[in-house]
């Protein structure tokens, strides 16, 4: 454990997680890693919850600090098939009692105010030298990125229910890119294909097409011809389109 920080939190992630330990920037969240005779241990830090004393609000600001840097990596890749990383819990240096982490609810500004987290030093505590650490820094200050950021967090086809949730966060980041595009005078056919956001739209609002899945309920609308109906597919195509506009937009409002 670091003598640094008052938490230390569990990580589980894919065998990608050294390199990017290695490669995340920024003081918001440290990532690390030990291979020693216990095996290959991951775990993280941050000083977002090192002022909290209560167990209950480390583990919601967590929970939201979680989909935040899940939706970061999302964003910066614009793929989500690769694993999450997932907080499994945390402990504190003091007493070494373990916490699962949960939430009633999202905390939709799970930062610390002290003013001196953002106090860079070296060239690895500054975020901007790797755009996952950026965007995670940036949405600080930024609601509308940081919407982005929790709802592309939020993606997840494991379960059924899962599976029903995320047909609507898809549409959500879609009208959310398309209001956000429009503010910066661009059309959201310059993010994505707009044929293969047709189908994918239609798909959504069609009960008859999706069923239970679908975002809307029964309706006289006839079904479409064409539709999108795979979620991988529609996933990849929502995934891609916002990394491709947070490029654009983090050019235009945080050149």
């Amino acid at each position: 454990m670091s003598p640094v920080h008052k938490w230390e939190i569990t990580v589980a992630a894919g065998g990608y997680y050294p390199d990017l330990a290695h490669n995340f920037f920024g003081n918001d969240i440290d990532l690390g890693y030990e291979n020693d005779h216990i095996g290959m241990q991951f775990y993280a830090y941050s000083r977002h919850i090192d002022e909290l004393d209560d167990p209950e609000h480390v583990s919601q600001r967590l929970y939201s600090l979680q989909l935040l840097l899940n939706g970061a990596l999302r964003a910066a890749t614009g793929n989500i098939n690769s694993m999450p990383i997932q907080f499994l819990g945390f402990s504190a240096h003091e007493d070494g009692g373990f916490h699962s982490i949960s939430a009633q609810q999202i905390e939709e500004h799970p930062f610390s105010r002290n003013p001196r987290i953002d106090q860079i030093h070296t060239r690895y505590e500054n975020p901007r030298q790797r755009y996952p650490s950026h965007l995670l820094y940036l949405c600080k200050r930024d609601p509308d990125l940081r919407d982005l950021l929790f709802l592309l967090g939020l993606i997840s086809t494991c379960t059924t229910l899962e599976k029903v949730l995320t047909w609507s966060t898809l549409y959500k980041i879609l009208d959310s890119v398309k209001h956000h595009a429009k503010a910066m005078g661009a059309a959201i056919d310059a993010f994505a294909d707009p044929e293969q956001l047709s189908l994918f739209t239609a798909a959504c609002n069609n009960t008859s097409i999706l069923g239970i899945y679908a975002r809307h309920g029964a309706s006289e609308n006839p079904p479409p011809k064409r539709v999108m109906t795979d979620i991988a597919e529609a996933s990849a195509l929502i995934a891609g389109m916002t990394a491709r506009f947070c490029r654009s937009y983090i050019a235009t409002k945080h050149p």
